[in-house]
């Protein structure tokens, strides 16, 4: 039977044609359209049972393994790097690292994972250039990545770093129970499927294994900005949870929430921006991480035996 276009049904009738990856669920509310670089347009709709913003139609898998080809990380939309290699931006990309794992827990973790155990096995997915596996080697871990851009991995390989290409759902290198620790950063939002990804996560993981996981994250500002709104970056990102939501896909893939932080005002860092933009980004940034109202969030998840 063919499904009838939501230009042409009412939006509390209509279904979309794939159903919701959170719950199943057919029924969705159209929120609204926004044009890609290509000047392709996408529509976003909620969920109407788990409220979960989506992407939907979403791109086929084809379309979007060649989105994450050379270009990509040299010249984004919308809040793009201007070249995601540079050590500028590697630098601060290890800042982030270092402030969330502080933020999170995870040195305090770490510190007892290494007193318990010889071989210590993280797995970085989406791993790109590799920042975050280099990160890790120089703290002692036995540290490898993963991700489908032979160019960015590139970058990695060139530093000697263990990275693997391909869909890590697939790949037969990585052996269930073998990793420690297993991260996902500003990645989930990319995947065609975020709970199928949760599932091979804790198959992945060791007993005791835990898993780092930062997303956009929808709430306050995200609905003070709308379409505006700065991650609303189609196609690449196909889904938006909110801090409730990420914490029930991942309950339902066995996963169990240790810590869960929030951070970001919304204000991108920006080139050139005037001194009234950067001292409002300067407090803005720290009050909303108090309030646990950020756009950006974080998880330290454990695996549930």
């Amino acid at each position: 039977m063919k499904l009838m276009s939501v230009k042409t049904v009412p939006e509390s009738e209509w279904k979309a044609l794939k159903p919701c990856d959170g719950c199943q669920s057919e029924s969705f509310r159209f929120l609204f359209s926004k044009a890609a670089a290509n000047g392709q347009s996408f529509d976003l709709v909620e969920c109407q049972e788990c409220r979960l913003m989506q992407v939907n139609p979403a791109p086929t898998a084809k379309e979007l393994s060649a989105l994450y080809q050379d270009t990509y990380f040299q010249k984004r939309t919308d809040r793009g790097y201007d070249n995601y290699f540079s050590p500028a931006l590697r630098a601060e990309i290890r800042r982030v690292f270092a402030l969330n794992l502080a933020d999170l827990g995870f040195f305090e973790w770490e510190m007892e994972l290494f007193d318990s155990r010889l071989r210590r096995r993280s797995l970085d997915i989406g791993c790109a250039a590799g920042y975050f596996v280099e990160f890790l080697e120089e703290r002692s871990w036995q540290a490898w990545g993963v991700d489908i851009s032979r160019s960015a991995l590139a970058a990695g390989l060139s530093r000697q770093l263990s990275l693997l290409e391909g869909d890590f759902l697939t790949l037969p290198e990585l052996e269930k129970g073998s990793f420690d620790l297993i991260s996902m950063w500003a990645t989930i939002e990319h995947l065609e499927s975020p709970l199928a990804a949760l599932r091979r996560i804790r198959d992945l993981l060791a007993p005791g294994g835990r898993a780092l996981l930062s997303t956009c994250r929808r709430g306050l500002l995200s609905t003070l900005y709308g379409p505006r709104w700065r991650y609303v970056n189609v196609p690449e990102h196909l889904y938006y949870f909110t801090v409730a939501g990420i914490e029930e896909v991942a309950r339902a893939a066995g996963l169990g929430v240790v810590r869960q932080i929030s951070y970001g005002s919304g204000m991108t860092t920006k080139k050139g921006a005037s001194l009234a933009y950067r001292l409002t980004k300067k407090m803005a940034d720290p009050l909303v991480k108090k309030l646990n109202q950020g756009d950006m969030m974080a998880l330290f998840l454990e695996r549930l035996d």
